[in-house]
């Protein structure tokens, strides 16, 4: 916590599904209170492994909700800036049918979305999409909602079929934070920014011509080993 805080950091807290299943309210006030002390800001990331928020199945959709209220809950606890959801939707799954994936999630949506206290928002995160049309949709119908975008580098540099300018433009204005890492366009490697394929100088641009007092930067290296190296890359990105 002390290195976070001599480093002008902030950290992301990701809550896996066992996490969420044990977790005690009065422990999640006492992390909040000492990253307040330190002066340490956060954001929450929702578990998302065997999830989906727009899944047909009511049972696992249940199951869905529920861990994802609790994660909201303990962005509450924490004051949180954002708490960080996965969409769930992929064209696999779904087979293509974008319509019955968000007919179905907006019930979860509602749900979590009313969990949330007063100012916390709910950033949803692009995984497998390949396009932004689900993320146009749902933004749509929650257009005077708390619900907002969380662009992910990485996985976008995986799964997108379009470039870079025509997925962002649609969504820049529901944009509020931002998952910066990389890979070599074949796995979810997690390397520190500028170590794979993803175009940075493109995203840089673009991000020169959007507000950017709202977006939250977040680097997510997956070993110790490429901490440093990461928030070095994210700070001359910024720079």
């Amino acid at each position: 916590m002390g290195r976070a805080a001599n480093l002008s950091l902030g950290v992301e807290i990701y809550l896996d599904n066992h996490l969420i299943e044990e977790m005690d309210r009065n422990h999640v006030k006492e992390l909040g209170r000492k990253l307040h002390g330190h002066g340490i800001p956060c954001t929450v990331h929702a578990p998302f492994m065997d999830l989906n928020p727009g899944a047909f199945d009511r049972t696992i959709r249940k199951v869905t909700q529920d861990k994802l209220k609790r994660a909201v809950e303990a962005a509450n606890l924490l004051d949180a800036r954002t708490c960080v959801c996965h969409p769930g939707y992929d064209k696999w799954r779904f087979d293509g049918n974008e319509q019955l994936w968000l007919d179905v999630s907006i019930e979860t949506w509602t749900k979590v979305l009313g969990e949330a206290r007063d100012g916390l928002p709910i950033v949803v995160e692009n995984i497998f999409e390949e396009t932004p049309s689900t993320f146009i949709a749902l933004f749509d119908y929650f257009e005077n909602k708390d619900l907002w975008y969380c662009f992910d580098a990485g996985h976008f540099n995986l799964f997108s079929t379009i470039p870079l300018d025509l997925w962002l433009d649609p969504l820049s204005r529901r944009l509020r934070e931002m998952h910066l890492h990389d890979n070599h366009g074949k796995s979810d490697e997690h390397l520190p920014i500028g170590s794979g394929t993803f175009p940075f100088r493109e995203l840089r641009r673009l991000v020169n011509q959007m507000p950017t007092q709202q977006i939250i930067f977040t680097v997510e290296p997956h070993s110790e080993a490429t901490v440093i190296e990461s928030i070095k890359r994210l700070k001359e990105f910024l720079a």
